[in-house]
């Protein structure tokens, strides 16, 4: 669930990148199974700083935090719940 930002040279005009430290999970693609959460939250990160959109930010760590205390959690957590139901709730959140 972790999320990543890679912001050498984001003052000197050059790009960051954000990603889940995970990656891609190319073992599970197609399945429904991973877990959005590390990409969620780099997008976070995104708007945190390259947008300095703190605000946006915020939301969307809140509603990822939402998202957890109700339980929408992928079997890597421990729950049921599959990529699409966990970004639903989300993006519920967000609303």
């Amino acid at each position: 669930m972790l999320p990543s930002a890679s912001l050498n040279g984001l003052n000197s005009g050059k790009p960051a990148i954000y990603e889940p430290v995970h990656g891609t999970a190319p073992d599970i693609a197609g399945q429904g199974i991973a877990n959005p959460i590390g990409t969620i939250l780099s997008v976070a990160l995104m708007f945190e700083y390259s947008l300095q959109r703190q605000d946006m930010a915020r939301r969307i760590e809140d509603a990822v935090e939402q998202c957890l205390q109700a339980g929408i959690l992928t079997a890597d957590l421990g729950g049921n719940a599959g990529t699409d139901q966990v970004c639903e709730s989300i993006l519920s959140a967000l609303d």
